[in-house]
Protein backbone atom coordinates (compact mmCIF):
# COMPACT_ATOMS: atom_id res chain seq x y z
CA UNK A 1 0.00 0.00 0.00
CA UNK A 2 1.26 3.66 -1.06
CA UNK A 3 0.19 6.69 0.75
CA UNK A 4 -1.42 9.13 -1.09
CA UNK A 5 0.16 12.01 0.15
CA UNK A 6 3.43 11.51 -0.39
CA UNK A 7 3.92 8.08 -2.36
CA UNK A 8 5.56 6.70 0.52
CA UNK A 9 5.02 3.18 1.88
CA UNK A 10 2.26 2.32 4.57
CA UNK A 11 3.00 0.18 7.10
CA UNK A 12 0.43 -1.34 9.04
CA UNK A 13 -0.68 -1.32 12.02
CA UNK A 14 -3.01 -4.34 14.30
CA UNK A 15 -6.19 -3.20 13.85
CA UNK A 16 -7.86 -5.46 16.26
CA UNK A 17 -5.10 -3.37 18.93
CA UNK A 18 -6.58 0.01 17.88
CA UNK A 19 -10.17 -1.24 17.94
CA UNK A 20 -9.29 -2.76 21.76
CA UNK A 21 -7.43 0.29 22.94
CA UNK A 22 -10.13 2.78 21.46
CA UNK A 23 -12.87 1.04 22.97
CA UNK A 24 -10.94 0.94 26.38
CA UNK A 25 -10.17 4.50 26.61
CA UNK A 26 -14.06 4.83 25.79
CA UNK A 27 -14.90 2.79 28.75
CA UNK A 28 -12.51 4.97 30.83
CA UNK A 29 -13.71 8.07 29.98
CA UNK A 30 -17.12 6.62 31.89
CA UNK A 31 -15.25 6.67 35.41
CA UNK A 32 -16.38 10.69 35.04
CA UNK A 33 -19.65 9.87 35.95
CA UNK A 34 -18.78 8.73 39.23
CA UNK A 35 -15.85 11.05 39.85
CA UNK A 36 -16.56 14.72 38.99
CA UNK A 37 -12.85 15.90 38.59
CA UNK A 38 -12.10 13.63 35.86
CA UNK A 39 -13.97 15.17 33.23
CA UNK A 40 -11.23 17.07 31.78
CA UNK A 41 -9.01 13.54 31.58
CA UNK A 42 -12.51 11.62 30.06
CA UNK A 43 -13.09 13.91 27.14
CA UNK A 44 -9.76 13.56 26.24
CA UNK A 45 -9.69 9.59 26.39
CA UNK A 46 -12.99 9.79 24.20
CA UNK A 47 -11.38 11.72 21.80
CA UNK A 48 -8.54 9.80 21.71
CA UNK A 49 -10.47 6.36 21.68
CA UNK A 50 -12.62 7.64 18.70
CA UNK A 51 -9.48 8.64 16.68
CA UNK A 52 -8.37 5.19 17.54
CA UNK A 53 -11.33 3.23 16.23
CA UNK A 54 -11.80 5.54 12.89
CA UNK A 55 -8.67 4.84 12.30
CA UNK A 56 -8.68 1.15 12.85
CA UNK A 57 -12.02 1.33 10.61
CA UNK A 58 -11.64 3.79 8.05
CA UNK A 59 -8.21 4.05 7.73
CA UNK A 60 -7.48 0.35 7.96
CA UNK A 61 -4.41 0.52 10.67
CA UNK A 62 -2.19 2.31 7.78
CA UNK A 63 0.49 4.71 8.83
CA UNK A 64 2.93 6.07 6.49
CA UNK A 65 6.67 6.59 7.82
CA UNK A 66 7.67 9.49 5.60
CA UNK A 67 5.07 12.08 6.11
CA UNK A 68 3.52 10.72 9.40
CA UNK A 69 -0.22 10.47 8.14
CA UNK A 70 -2.59 7.92 7.46
CA UNK A 71 -5.39 7.78 4.60
CA UNK A 72 -9.58 7.60 5.11
CA UNK A 73 -10.20 5.21 1.94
Amino acid sequence: MTCKACGGEMIQKSRVRLVVVGVLMLASSALALVIPHFWVPAIILALTGAYLLCWAAMGRGGWCRNCKKFSFF
